[in-house]
């Protein structure tokens, strides 16, 4: 076992069915960075290829430009210094066989899942062996590497073993070991996101060494992009957390359906989820089915609001305003509104929200935006940071409705006003959580937003 040097506000220790639980030696506060974890290995998903760059993964402004390989022309280099370093790491053994890798057969065949994760076991095998010496390393001090070999494997799954862009000493590769690198980082990969939106995978070691899964976490994960530098994760906490607690990251979304949860955990990861949320979803499980007549959903939506709002949390702006979202709060959702926990439920919900909003249906984009709000505050735990982006969103549709009724003749000056409290209060929501969380990824994004949404609000 590799000898890991934690911060001293970190203990590692024993845990009764995962290999081991991080927990703090002093209490934290929510916004407390706890730790920073360079990546060892990142690959750009597909649709991000020439829009960022490959090895730091900002993507270009006015002071700089993308410039590509000049060798296998589908890397691209925001600088000098990013396509050096990943020429040493590992593109200087890939780039003659990278394109005929590209147009092989084995690798057209593979979805775009399995296409990424080929490649970035490609660059991985290249990187960890750099000498071409291919044996697995023996634990020692705590690099970022022997924290790699020191990984738990995945568990065994009926999976086809995916190609390898091979260097020029490609057959002296065993087969065993490129397995054994596959098997620890396809369970044990993140997905790298800039303002919540997915644009690469990354592997980060001490990150997957120390932190379990749960669906109700303590804290959650962001990435800085750094010209000349790997990408960063930094682990911060979205709650007050307890000297002696284990702290948590989630592997998936929890607001997905318990059983695609459940599955998913199972076969990437090879455990059943017993967290919290979990635990209360199966308790209620088999759900009643959603009502089919339109006016009882609506009934049991206005249900589902008013609860959150006298229980969880503030929907709308009052002088009193109930902040719980504790876990003896949020499971005691009545049983008459069990229905909306639904797999489609959410996502037809999502879907409405989204539509409305885009066609100017505000009031009804306002509607199911503010019991999608409710659903969240539910499924997530508070300063999650979806339930940040998405009062952000709330915001700027009561914005559009201030705008649209101004520019109406006969103007509703009282109407106007209404909407501009509205998305004053929403806009606070999002304030709380995505200030919490803090700048991450790319520049401007959310923050950027809410300021200008401040400023027209004051206007």
């Amino acid at each position: 076992m590799v000898d890991i040097s934690l911060p001293p506000t970190l203990s590692l220790q024993s845990h009764e069915t995962a290999r081991q639980k991080t927990c703090l030696t002093s209490h934290i506060s929510a916004g407390t960075r706890i730790l920073q974890v360079k990546a060892l290995m990142t690959t750009l998903l597909p649709s991000e290829k020439g829009r960022r760059c490959d090895y730091c993964l900002r993507q270009p402004s006015e002071d700089f430009r993308l410039a590509k390989c000049s060798g296998c022309a589908e890397f691209w280099y925001c600088g000098i210094t990013c396509q050096k370093m990943q020429w040493e790491q590992h593109h200087r053994k890939l780039c003659k066989r990278y394109n005929r890798f590209l147009a092989s057969s084995e690798y057209q065949s593979l979805n775009t899942t399995e296409r990424v994760d080929s490649i970035l076991l490609s660059q991985l095998v290249a990187a960890v062996f750099p000498q071409s010496e291919y044996s697995i390393p023996q634990p020692g001090f705590s690099t970022s590497v022997s924290v790699f070999f020191d990984l738990m494997k995945g568990p065994v799954v009926t999976r086809r073993s995916l190609p390898l862009c091979r260097p020029s000493n490609a057959k002296q590769i065993p087969l065993h070991v490129v397995e054994d690198v596959y098997t620890r980082f396809g369970n044990n990969n993140f997905l790298v996101h800039s303002h919540l939106n997915s644009c690469a995978h990354g592997i980060f070691p001490l990150a997957s060494r120390l932190f379990n899964h749960s669906c109700d976490p303590n804290c959650v994960a962001k990435y800085s992009f750094v010209g000349g530098e790997p990408v960063i994760m930094d682990v911060v906490a979205i709650k007050n957390i307890a000297q002696g607690e284990e702290l948590t990251l989630p592997y998936l979304d929890p607001a997905l359906p318990l059983q695609t949860r459940q599955e998913a955990l199972f076969i990437n990861y090879g455990f059943h989820c017993t967290c919290p949320l979990c635990s209360f979803q199966k308790s209620v499980s088999p759900l009643p089915p959603l009502p089919k007549v339109p006016d009882q959903k609506i009934k049991m939506e206005v249900e589902l609001c008013d609860f959150v709002n006298s229980r969880l949390f503030p929907l709308d702006h009052s002088p009193i305003a109930v902040v719980s979202n504790s876990d003896s709060e949020r499971w005691a959702l009545p049983i008459n509104l069990h229905p909306l926990l639904h797999a489609d439920y959410l996502p037809a919900l999502s879907e409405e929200f989204s539509r409305t909003s885009h066609e100017g249906d505000y009031i009804k984009a306002l509607a199911s935006g503010r019991t999608l709000l409710a659903l969240y505050l539910v499924l997530y735990p508070l300063n999650y940071p979806q339930i940040g982006m998405h009062a952000l969103e709330l915001a700027k549709t009561a914005w559009n409705a201030v705008v649209t009724h101004e520019q109406e003749q006969g103007v509703n000056a009282a109407l106007a006003a209404e909407y501009a409290d509205i998305a004053r209060h929403y806009l606070d929501v999002a304030s709380g959580v995505l200030e919490l969380f803090g700048p991450e990824g790319d520049e401007g994004g959310p923050l950027e937003e809410l300021r200008v949404m401040r400023s027209a609000l004051r206007a």
